[in-house]
């Protein structure tokens, strides 16, 4: 056994330097696989999160939209507009004026 043990020494003594730099070598490659095959997930991750910032985009727009209209909703003449055009109610001193000049 003593003789196995010196050759093992003795191999690894005079090799060490090589098994060292092939270890590193491969170790090195499995990880530049390992980045490239991780590729493709990044991209799709890339196209996911500019879908999920204009989606955001989008969200804000609408969101200040709708705090403009509550703005005007809550006017005076936003209500007697919406009043007129969609019940055709008008204040008891306007001025109503009929286009006669159409003749059917």
């Amino acid at each position: 056994m003593t003789e196995l043990k010196n050759k093992w020494i003795k191999f690894y003594g005079h090799h060490s330097r090589g098994i060292l730099i092939a270890i590193v070598v491969v170790l090195s490659g499995w990880f530049v696989v390992s980045g490239l095959m991780q590729i493709p997930t990044i991209k799709e991750n890339e196209a996911k999160i500019a879908e999920y910032n204009a989606k955001t985009e989008d969200e804000k727009n609408r969101q200040t939209e709708i705090d403009d209209l509550t703005t005007k909703v809550n006017t005076d003449e936003f209500i007697e507009k919406m009043a007129q055009e969609k019940l055709g109610l008008v204040k008891s001193n306007a001025t109503i004026f009929y286009d006669i000049s159409e003749t059917n």
